[in-house]
Parts: structure tokens; sequence; C-alpha cells
């Protein structure tokens, strides 16, 4: 939706789709694989997906037949075929590690840290004595350059063994 110079919205996004995309006809799931089968395949025709989030303006304004440039101003030479694909990647690793620095800054001189960033998931290695920073850290994190996104957070003593949390 940044792309595209639109608000995003506050939640679950496949959520909003289904809403105010596809007026509440198909599933999350459903809304889910269309909106990416409609994205990432530039031959797919699919009018509602294309309305809400016009790819063909997207591609215009980030894609000069031979790079993309992100919003970032990273460059990366691709083909018109895997340009969206580029484009968003691109741009959702920028917005992730963007918001790790910001993390990064917040928990200096903490005990708790960043222990490991796995595409878009952040592990903190988390000191009892800095809980009260849980929710600085969500609120920095989900804050970027294209809205307010949902963050998913998990706890658990190892890795292995995350439960989610509200």
């Amino acid at each position: 939706m940044g792309l595209s110079g639109l608000e995003q919205p506050k939640g679950d996004i496949h959520a909003w789709n289904v809403e105010n995309v596809y007026k509440s006809t198909i599933t999350r799931d459903e809304a889910k694989k269309r909106i990416f089968a409609w994205l990432y395949n530039l031959e797919s025709k699919d009018l509602l997906s294309n309305t809400a989030y016009n790819r063909d303006n997207i591609l215009e304004k980030y894609f000069d037949g031979e790079h993309i440039y992100n919003p970032f101003g990273r460059k990366i030479k691709c083909d018109r075929f895997h340009a969206i694909n580029f484009l968003i990647q691109s741009t959702a690793s920028d917005i992730f590690l963007r918001r790790a620095i910001e993390i990064n800054k917040l928990l200096k001189g903490k005990k708790t840290k960043i222990s490991g960033l796995i595409h878009d998931s952040m592990l903190i290695d988390f000191a009892k004595e800095d809980k009260h920073l849980i929710s600085d850290l969500v609120n920095v994190f989900q804050d970027t350059n294209f809205g307010s996104f949902k963050v998913n957070k998990s706890i658990g003593l190892n890795f292995g063994n995350m439960m989610e949390i509200k």
C-alpha cells in the first residue's frame, strides 16, 4: 500500500483486504493467495486487486525498464517480470533493517540485546529487568516510513518453545 501512496491500515492487512478489496466475499486465506498471485504475476488481470493497489502505477514509478529504484534509494537491475518482487522484497528488507537499528539504539546500555534477525523477525535476548521496555520496542518496530504495521510478539525460554503473546 505504501508503494501505491496509500495509508497503511491498522491491524491485519489480509483481513483489511477481505473487507475493503473483496467486500467480504472470500476468506482471509483466499484474499492473501489472490493478492500475492496477482501482485507477483504481471500476467494476472485481477480487476479488484488492481483497482485497490494499481500495480501498473507502481511499476511506472519505480521501474525504468532495467532497474527498480526502491523508496530508500536502492537500485537493483532486473527484468519487468521480477520488478515488483524485487521492489517489494528490497523495500521490506530496508524497512526491517531500519527498525532493527532503532531497536538497537533503544537497547543501548541495557542488558537486553538483539540476538538475531531472521527475514522479518527479530530475536531479542530479553532481561527481566527490562520488561518495561516491551511496549516501547513494539512501538519502535511498528512505526515505519509507510505507517504503523501490526507486530506479532512471542516469548519463550528458547527459540524452539516460543508462545505468542497479546
